[in-house]
């Protein structure tokens, strides 16, 4: 029987620190946002724009990302969506016109919400049935935890330039890929269930 402090699978802890990295990464670009928008002589609500595209995409393709993850599994999807952002969040910081930092930051809420929904998929999966809630409160306080972060960091490094927070963002998420990629590579629990009827 397991106890109610019985250590966590290693790789809870791992989706549970990208899920920081990840959060403390999109505050890092939340002050900086609206300005970069306006950087190229556009009015408030154009920027404003830029800001809901994001969730816009995450929005319309969350239906698709479930329907990856059952096709495909957690972790090819996870790491493909947090790709998705690193690289969408890098082109950011190099757009030269208004359109491509529309595009470009609607390409990223795609890959959001495909690691978001795999990351809960995978989640729910090899949490322990006992230490669900405990799971799934951890998971959700590194979130907002990283919500509550990022924003005063990005907001300090807004003073070194509006792109700046983006290439940094973009990094992090490379890094997130890469360290969840190679940590979950091996493992049993995070392989792809058996298909019904195998």
């Amino acid at each position: 029987m397991r106890t109610r402090d019985a250590a966590l699978p290693r790789e809870i802890w791992v989706l549970v620190s990208a899920s920081f990295v990840i959060a403390l990464g999109f505050g890092l670009v939340a002050p900086a946002l609206p300005q970069f928008a306006r950087s190229f002589d556009v009015g408030i609500t154009a920027a404003t724009v830029v800001v809901s595209a994001f969730a816009a995409m995450r929005l319309a393709f969350a239906p698709a990302s479930g329907a990856l993850v059952q096709k495909l599994g957690e972790r090819p999807v996870y790491i493909t969506g947090v790709l998705i952002v690193a690289l969408s969040t890098g082109a950011c910081a190099f757009a030269q016109t208004y359109w491509q930092l529309l595009v470009f930051r609607g390409l990223g809420g795609i890959g959001s919400t495909m690691f978001t929904v795999s990351a809960l998929g995978l989640i729910i999966r090899i949490a322990p049935p006992d230490a669900r809630g405990r799971v799934s409160g951890l998971y959700a306080t590194s979130f907002l935890l990283g919500n509550i972060g990022g924003p005063l960091v990005g907001g300090a490094l807004v003073g070194f330039g509006l792109r700046v927070p983006f290439v940094i963002y973009a990094v992090s998420l490379l890094v997130a890929a890469a360290v969840v990629g190679i940590s979950l590579r091996g493992s049993a629990l995070a392989a792809p269930a058996p298909a019904d009827g195998a």
